[in-house]
């Protein structure tokens, strides 16, 4: 089941989607609808409350009550936000695929190679990624993204998908210019609007394996990033093993498991993002996540 967080006549509640959240005739099942509220027994309609409640468990009452016509809504009469607006955590794992450490010449990392992102760095499908004027390069990286559906502590990578409750598309933009110079992820990765995220959710029974999914890229129609989560180093079990043996992993927390080669600095030239391009994120049977690109003030202005 596909997942959405919208606003409509000014309230922001979750919806189920019927197609990919790009077409503006796309319908969204308005579970805060009284022909479908009822069918949730007393679970809040947004998405963390889910998460929370058990993600699973509502697909099953969903599909057990049907989707009423009464609460539909078309894509065009809603806006459309990131399905958790606000996630608890971002874990971002760097190096993450064997064709770009490959690219790179560096050699694969023997654990995951951990940073975190801010929430407050997500936007939704269609806002605008805005670089900060003098930041230098800045590249784009498609990411599928793991959420998290339940407590998790210490968990085998035999039990590890059992925790994940859903799927999403992620474009971890990154400042990369100031990461070499910093040294570090920490500022590169936590710019305003560096998070774009969605356009939903899918339950996990709606994706099966993982580990089949093309990620693609593309700025201004041309492919950047063509890879397969297959090349995955550490796969989503594993990662979330790694992760819930150095603290617990909580309903709602986000995995960006990494992205493939063809990221804007092994580009020649460099594939640098530049306001008025737009950028397409896309993980199969994720939807497509478009978002164009302006520019900001600087840091300093």
């Amino acid at each position: 089941m596909k997942f959405v967080t919208f606003v409509e006549s000014g309230s922001t509640r979750a919806g189920v989607l019927q197609g990919d959240g790009t077409k503006p005739s796309d319908i969204i099942f308005d579970l805060a609808h009284a022909s479908m509220r009822t069918c949730l027994n007393g679970t809040a309609p947004q998405l963390q409350s889910f998460l929370d409640a058990g993600l699973g468990k509502i697909v099953s009452i969903i599909a057990a009550h049907g989707l009423a016509e009464a609460a539909q809504l078309t894509l065009d009469k809603v806006t459309l936000l990131a399905p958790l607006p606000a996630p608890p955590r971002i874990f971002g794992i760097a190096h993450n695929y064997r064709d770009a450490v490959a690219e790179r010449g560096i050699a694969p990392p023997s654990e995951p190679v951990l940073f975190m992102k801010a929430p407050r760095t997500v936007i939704a499908t269609g806002r605008m990624i805005v670089l900060p004027a003098g930041i230098g390069g800045c590249t784009y990286e498609a990411e599928l993204a793991a959420v998290m559906g339940k407590r998790a502590v210490n968990v085998s990578k035999e039990q590890a998908l059992e925790y994940v409750a859903a799927y999403g598309c992620f474009n971890d933009v990154s400042a990369s210019e100031m990461i070499k110079a910093d040294g570090n992820f920490v500022r590169g990765k936590n710019i305003s609007t560096f998070g774009p995220f969605g356009p939903f959710l899918a339950s996990a029974d709606e994706i099966g394996d993982p580990h089949a999914l093309s990620v693609t890229l593309t700025v201004d129609g041309e492919v950047l990033q063509r890879g397969s989560t297959k090349d995955m180093i550490f796969d989503v079990p594993e990662l979330v093993s790694w992760l819930s043996h150095r603290g617990p992993l909580e309903p709602g927390d986000v995995i960006a498991t990494g992205t493939p080669a063809g990221v804007a600095a092994m580009h020649r030239p460099p594939a640098w993002l530049k306001p008025g391009s737009s950028v397409i994120a896309a993980v199969e049977g994720l939807g497509e996540l478009a978002n164009p690109i302006t520019e900001g003030p600087a840091f300093d202005a």
